[in-house]
């Protein structure tokens, strides 16, 4: 090969490799990329081999971890912990809400009020004369459907086995009997029954109560029809909290860095807010996260999960706070994206 031929390649080889490393350099944040960008392709330029064309997986992976710490870094600090801790917190429960709230709307939709009472009536064995049929759908309420109670006097000669035969007959598929006895014990005394049964993405949920009245035998019964959970709702809560905790950690880094370019009244300014964010924020956030942990992931197996995530933490009194501290949380921002910059000298970067 003549002289010119292997410069020609080696030309080629160069602007490949350059190609190459530009595009991976696209994995660090904007404002890094754009300070230090040419001078981290230089490095990488003068330190390959000749005639390479791709970047060796050395190299790639120490970009992609510089990647990673630019994007994740944050300034040392306590007041840093403390603001990455909170803005973690609540978007991790707006994220995992959002979330929570998607999956449900897959969920099938609530029975009308004639195909409500045909299955209490199921249930009782007898029709009903006076029925007190209540759709609950608030926003404002964490559980959502439609509950029957259409006996003002208990059934007589009812029982369990005989209501879930008549249940299966109609295509339920029964869940478990719960037994819950008075608090505290009294001899072993059961204080009502309880169970589920599904079919087409609905569970019903039985509670039969003996009567207490003096002369009376018989069993208070009481039907509630509700959406089943979606499948996929626990793993799509995973991944919407997952994806707050990151957007909060990114969102807190590049805050904190943009702000520490500002003015002295800007900074000032960000800090006060930062602090009315703190304060509204931190126990109702808490308080959230309580909620949702011990309602939506210890619950009793055995039965079906029919009260939504998203609604848990709507619900929560401490969601109002929680959304004062989101809008303060977007003044801050709105502060380290505004303004000029003070005049800084930029460190020497490097990939790692």
């Amino acid at each position: 090969m003549t002289a010119s031929g292997e410069v020609m390649r080696e030309q080629r080889a160069h602007i490949e490799l350059e190609r190459w490393y530009r595009r991976l350099l696209w994995a660090y944040p904007i404002g890094y990329r754009r300070t230090h960008g040419q001078e981290i392709l230089t490095t990488l330029m003068d330190s390959a081999e000749p005639g390479q064309r791709t970047p060796n997986r050395a190299d790639v992976a120490d970009l992609l971890r510089g990647a990673l710490r630019q994007w994740f870094r944050l300034p040392t600090g306590i007041p840093a912990v403390i603001a990455a801790a909170l803005t973690v917190m609540v978007l991790g429960a707006v994220g995992a809400a959002a979330a929570s709230w998607l999956a449900w709307q897959t969920a099938a939709g609530l029975p009308s009020d004639t195909v409500a009472q045909q299955t209490a009536e199921a249930v009782a064995g007898t029709p009903l004369t006076t029925p007190d049929i209540r759709r609950m759908d608030d926003t404002q309420m964490a559980w959502r459907g439609v509950h029957v109670q259409g006996y003002s006097r208990p059934i007589p000669h009812w029982g369990i086995d005989t209501a879930q035969a008549r249940l299966q007959a109609d295509g339920w598929t029964l869940g478990p009997v719960v037994k819950h006895y008075l608090s505290p014990p009294r001899l072993n005394e059961v204080s009502y029954h309880t169970f589920q049964a599904t079919r087409g993405g609905l569970v019903l949920t039985v509670t039969a109560r003996p009567s207490t009245a003096s002369g009376v035998s018989g069993f208070h019964l009481q039907a509630a029809i509700t959406p089943a959970q979606p499948k996929w709702e626990p793993g799509a809560v995973l991944l919407g909290c997952l994806v707050g905790v990151i957007t909060g950690l990114v969102l807190t880094g590049w805050t904190m860095y943009r702000l520490r370019r500002r003015s002295l009244p800007r900074r000032l300014a960000a800090f006060t807010l930062g602090l009315t964010a703190l304060g509204l924020a931190a126990l109702p956030t808490a308080a959230i996260w309580y909620k949702a942990l011990t309602d939506f992931t210890f619950i009793n197996r055995d039965l079906h999960a029919v009260t939504p995530l998203y609604r848990l933490v709507v619900t929560s009194p401490a969601a109002e706070q929680g959304s004062g501290a989101l809008v303060v949380g977007l003044a801050i921002l709105v502060l380290a994206a505004t303004g000029r910059n003070r005049t800084t000298v930029q460190p020497t970067a490097t990939a790692a």
